[in-house]
């Protein structure tokens, strides 16, 4: 059976791969503290950019799975979920919070913010893990190179919660780019499978 490769899945897989390295790109010049607005907004509404066209990639990745296996549904919305979650923590933290701070809003309130912004985030990373443990699950029934994509792909699912939940890093700047770039580097796998040749 000739090998080949649907353009559909070259162009999701470009745009995963892509979008995943320019989200720690981005990261990397993420500002510390409320200030800072312009730089705020674009580095924010950066990631907010690249999280959806990230979502698409691994859109795509649930459907050649087979939205028809409830588990690859599942997994789709739960990662959703996180999508959503992350989009609400990147308003807050770019938008939201710069534009009180500007106002000379009370220490409470940015601290409120800062608590809401820290909630989704934390529940962006563990709806995302999810995500990755369940498809990757899948991807262990498989033969070759698919059952290592699934062995990484638990591994950048469990790690960011075991790092998390231990407390090794928290979902500060720099915390939150340890954790994105693991996430990222899964992001490049799977974009990079969806550009292979099939049988």
């Amino acid at each position: 059976m000739q090998a080949t490769t649907n353009t559909g899945d070259r162009l999701a897989g470009g745009v995963l791969a892509t979008a995943s390295v320019l989200s720690i790109v981005v990261m990397a010049h993420h500002p510390s503290g409320p200030g800072h607005s312009g730089l705020n907004q674009l580095v924010h509404g950066g990631m907010m950019a690249l999280v959806l066209l990230i979502f698409s990639g691994y859109a795509r990745h649930a459907m050649l799975r087979g939205l028809g296996r409830f588990s690859s549904l599942a997994a789709l919305i739960i990662y959703g979920a996180g999508v959503g979650a992350n989009l609400l923590a990147a308003t807050i933290n770019g938008f939201a919070a710069p534009a009180a701070f500007e106002e000379g809003v009370s220490r409470d309130v940015l601290r409120l913010y800062w608590e809401l912004n820290q909630a989704l985030a934390y529940g962006g990373v563990y709806a995302t893990s999810l995500a990755f443990a369940i498809w990757s699950f899948g991807l262990l029934h498989e033969r070759g190179l698919r059952r290592f994509i699934g062995i990484l792909g638990l591994v950048a699912g469990v790690v960011p919660v075991g790092l998390l939940a231990s407390g090794v890093v928290t979902m500060n700047v720099a915390g939150a780019f340890v954790i994105y770039a693991l996430q990222a580097g899964f992001g490049v796998i799977i974009g990079a499978d969806l550009m292979r040749k099939r049988t």
